[in-house]
């Protein structure tokens, strides 16, 4: 898992030359934070639960609070990125301005493509951050609340309508976009690795071996993730048992879910819930 945040702190910016073959392990998922990313070279496949999208030079990656993401590499060429990680009290201000719904709406995709001169123009902002980060004072977090401002203001006014570089998915992404639009529609059902397989008109064991490679994980641990992602909202929004939540996301009882919810979080069902609401934050 991503590590936190530094205590106090509400911002970290990061830019790293990683090896061109550098792919993350496994689907990991921001808890208490939102990102932004540059990618300055190489070319990349950013995957979520909802979306594959296709990162290059001078594309923003949006990864979401809450939603599980991937990147792997597409082709042998140096990579090296920028990544801004967030807390959403930094974005309040900016969020009572233009509204919750276009806030969220923003991170619902997560590649946005721009013309040379606003490439230009996104770079030096998060050189600017970066730069900013490094030095950190007791101003620095003002300073860089208003450059994130403009950062998402820019990315929101600025961004190309049609992301042209999808028609560059392979046919095997096209199959896992296909199987995870299933998966999240009909997880309660408790869908087999079979009955997937044969959705997309391939073996079993060829398909397990694609998801592994695409999701660096195995189907059936895939599949508890996308369950625990919908059991974390019940448990924080609603006032359901942990037996009726276990239900309603798919689980076959309490004690399983439980011991999912332990293994991926390292927090009981009931500690999750008194965390979250102790301390105010949404999981919506």
């Amino acid at each position: 898992m991503p590590l936190p945040l530094r205590p106090g702190y509400n911002f970290n910016v990061d830019r790293q030359i990683k090896n061109a073959d550098y792919e993350m392990k496994s689907m990991e998922i921001y808890r208490d934070y939102y990102g932004i990313s540059y990618t300055v070279s190489g070319n990349r496949k950013f995957i979520t639960p909802h979306e594959i999208g296709i990162l290059r030079a001078g594309c923003i990656g949006m990864t979401a609070k809450d939603v599980y993401h991937r990147t792997s590499y597409i082709s042998l060429e140096p990579y090296e990125r920028f990544v801004i990680k967030f807390t959403y009290s930094v974005a309040k201000r900016l969020i009572n301005i233009i509204g919750q719904d276009s806030f969220d709406e923003l991170y619902q995709c997560p590649v946005y493509h721009f013309t040379e001169s606003i490439q230009a123009k996104l770079f030096g902002i998060f050189c600017d951050m970066h730069n900013e980060f490094t030095h950190y004072s007791e101003c620095s977090d003002l300073i860089l609340e208003g450059m994130l401002h403009n950062l998402l203001a820019t990315v929101m006014r600025e961004r190309l309508p049609f992301n042209s570089d999808n028609i560059l998915l392979s046919k095997e992404d096209q199959t896992m976009k296909y199987a995870m639009h299933y998966i999240e529609g009909h997880f309660l059902e408790n869908p087999s690795l079979i009955e997937i397989a044969a959705k997309v008109n391939l073996s079993s064991s060829y398909f397990s071996k694609l998801f592994k490679k695409s999701m660096g994980s195995t189907y059936s641990t895939y599949l508890n993730c996308i369950r625990i992602e919908h059991a974390r909202d019940l448990l924080v929004n609603t006032n359901l048992s942990v037996g009726e939540i276990a239900g309603l996301s798919g689980f076959s009882n309490g004690n399983y879910f439980c011991d999912v919810l332990k293994k991926i979080d390292g927090i009981s069902p009931k500690d999750f819930r008194k965390k979250y609401r102790a301390s105010g934050k949404s999981i919506s």
